[in-house]
């Protein structure tokens, strides 16, 4: 990944390209301030360059945003005695050995039982495994909760599901499907609600038009600061 710069408001902003067999070019301000352009094999450098340009005033507006955010950190390796989010809360990982792999969350102890050796490539595997294991359970019960809650102005959804994804906490499909990020677990249950609630607004309404942000807001009137508290 070659790197190169672009100069906008006087100011020289690095530029990552990536390219693939994807048919659009997408731009991306991220974390940090840099900026990434994933684009086909076919388009020229110099056009998107030029393209990159001409998002100037988007590009301004969204790194005066993101320019003071730090770039996700490379994840740790869990080890014993690892403390780790889950929900909002800071939960310890306390690990055992015994006849069989097994985990248990007991009050603010996340209880690992490891077969064989203890190796942090294990344990971050298996506290892995946990963390998928709670949003598999957890999302599809709490997203169907909250559209019986609000079942007079909000649609019921149909599969409900995770996935790790890397630029999203959700996503909503036509078909009624949702997806949600797994790491989104971690975050606290207010922010959790807010996103599931975000999803469902677009069985209602496919789009970010004035009619959805008006549900939205009707349900839940503190999502400016829910969504920049996730953005954080």
């Amino acid at each position: 990944m070659k790197k190169r710069t672009v100069t906008i408001a006087s100011e020289e902003i690095a530029v990552d390209i990536v390219r693939s067999s994807r048919r659009t070019v997408a731009l991306y301000v991220r974390p940090g301030g840099t900026l990434l352009v994933r684009a086909p094999w076919y388009v020229p450098v110099s056009l998107l360059m030029q393209f990159v340009r001409q998002k100037s005033p988007w590009v301004e507006r969204h790194l005066a945003v993101l320019r003071n955010v730090k770039p996700a950190q490379k994840p740790q390796p869990i080890t014993n005695g690892s403390v780790i989010p889950f929900m909002g809360r800071e939960i310890t990982v306390k690990v055992n050995t015994g006849s069989r792999n097994r985990a248990l969350l007991k009050d603010e102890t996340l209880l690992l039982t490891l077969s064989g050796e203890d190796t942090r490539e294990r344990i971050t595997a298996m506290t892995d495994a946990w963390y998928h294991q709670q949003a598999k359970t957890f999302f599809p019960r709490r997203t169907r909760e909250l559209a019986a809650i609000h079942n007079s102005i909000l649609t019921e959804p149909g599969m409900v599901s995770v996935r790790k994804m890397k630029r999203r906490w959700g996503t909503c499909h036509n078909n009624g499907t949702i997806w949600f990020n797994r790491e989104l677990i971690k975050r606290e249950p207010e922010l959790i609600d807010y996103v599931i609630l975000h999803e469902l607004c677009h069985l209602v309404h496919h789009n970010h038009g004035r009619e959805y942000y008006s549900l939205l807001e009707s349900i839940v009137p503190e999502f400016r600061e829910l969504r920049q508290r996730l953005r954080n």
